[in-house]
């Protein structure tokens, strides 16, 4: 597939996400958060165009601060994410504005971060793009897994009554 074939099925990826996220949701299953971030992360790595066109130092040193920014947006992305329970004892989870302002933020340091690869004559190619993104779904699972778990402990919730209600 072409990298424009590429970079608009990551666009309309990252559209359906941040999209799915502004909808109340249930919080999947603790044993299985990880699994997408995981095989994105897989199937980016695999691609022989990782790090560009023969600029590796340069590409290997955008991807790395990709990489930490893509954590740090997942991070941030799940901190302000609404988190409760409903009266099954289920977990929901809801995007809220400031959400929205995270995604807002990450997407304009990422454009930039490839403006400096541009301006710098590195290319970055959109393995890398699907790598970031399943660094910052990584990140931003495990935060609201976190979340979940002490919302449930704080509440008094036990474990196993928690995963009969996921």
């Amino acid at each position: 597939m072409s990298e424009i074939a590429n970079g608009l099925l990551l666009i309309g990826v990252v559209a359906l996400i941040v999209l799915s996220q502004f909808k109340a949701r249930r919080i999947a299953d603790e044993r299985r958060w990880w699994v997408l971030p995981v095989v994105l992360a897989f199937v980016a790595a695999g691609k022989p165009d990782l790090l560009g066109d023969g600029q590796t130092a340069g590409a290997a040193a955008l991807l790395a601060v990709d990489l930490v920014l893509s954590v740090a947006m997942g991070a941030l992305f799940a901190r302000t994410t609404e988190v409760w329970r409903a009266d099954d004892g289920a977990a929901w989870t809801k995007g809220t504005r400031l959400t929205l302002a995270v995604w807002a933020g990450g997407i304009a340091a990422r454009a930039g971060l490839y403006g400096i690869g541009a301006a710098f004559g590195v290319r970055q190619s959109s393995a890398a793009l699907v790598l970031g993104l399943s660094a910052m779904l990584l990140a931003r699972a495990g935060v609201l897994q976190w979340r979940t778990r002490t919302y449930r402990e704080a509440v008094g919730f036990p474990h196993a009554a928690w995963k009969d209600h996921m």
